[in-house]
């Protein structure tokens, strides 16, 4: 029962954190200007702020940085593989939106989905790429040293920090935004909770109708 009680208090200041953190990060790190897009779900980037460079390893092993966000659309969620509830139901909703715009757009226009570990002492790339598999096509995972993970966390406004529980265990208080990326590399939106496949998919063309 306090397991329980612990873990719903948990993702509760996930949601909160989520938005209160990544809001003010974006709404004073982005130089003011109009707002370009009115989106229902989220805040379009006026203009979009370039990604911070990070050093990390892909869910099949191999290294990443910035360049892999170059050419395509990329929707980002930090979350772990550990996480109970919030982190599955935001990754089914993401595939869910990938699927339905599968029909809607071009190839070149689908989005990918990256999961960024916010648990990399757990989430190993086999981890992460046996993870990832159940939730369809179009993912990658990425982990890394415990610090290049949280420095590039926080550079992007969402930062996420470890909660010890009995014994050895621990769970993770992390954001649950959501990031659009454009091709260029750049954050072109935030996306905050709670979230709606429906306003998610309406946004998401909005954005990309619209993009240079």
């Amino acid at each position: 029962m306090r397991r329980t009680l612990f873990v719903g208090l948990l993702l509760m200041t996930a949601a909160l954190s989520g938005v209160l953190i990544g809001r003010l990060y974006f709404m004073t790190a982005v130089p003011a200007a109009p707002q370009a897009v009115e989106l229902q779900s989220g805040t379009a980037l006026s203009p979009p702020r370039p990604l911070p460079d990070f050093r990390l390893v892909r869910e099949d092993g191999t290294a990443a940085g910035r360049d892999d966000f170059r050419g395509r659309w990329t929707l980002v969620f930090f979350g772990f593989t550990h996480c109970p509830e919030l982190c599955p139901a935001t990754l089914a909703l993401l595939s869910g939106v990938r699927g339905e715009l599968d029909a809607l757009v071009p190839a070149d226009k689908l989005p990918g989905i990256a999961l960024f570990s916010a648990d990399p002492e757990r989430d190993t790339p086999p981890v992460l790429e046996a993870y990832l598999a159940g939730f369809g096509a179009g993912f990658r995972g990425y982990t890394g040293a415990t610090a290049a993970m949280q420095d590039f966390a926080t550079a992007l406004g969402v930062p996420y920090r470890k909660m010890p529980m009995m014994g050895d265990d621990y769970m993770i208080d992390h954001s649950v935004a959501i990031l659009l990326i454009n091709p260029q590399a750049e954050v072109a939106a935030l996306f905050q909770p709670p979230h709606g496949s429906a306003a998610l998919q309406a946004d998401y063309l909005q954005l990309v109708s619209g993009a240079r």
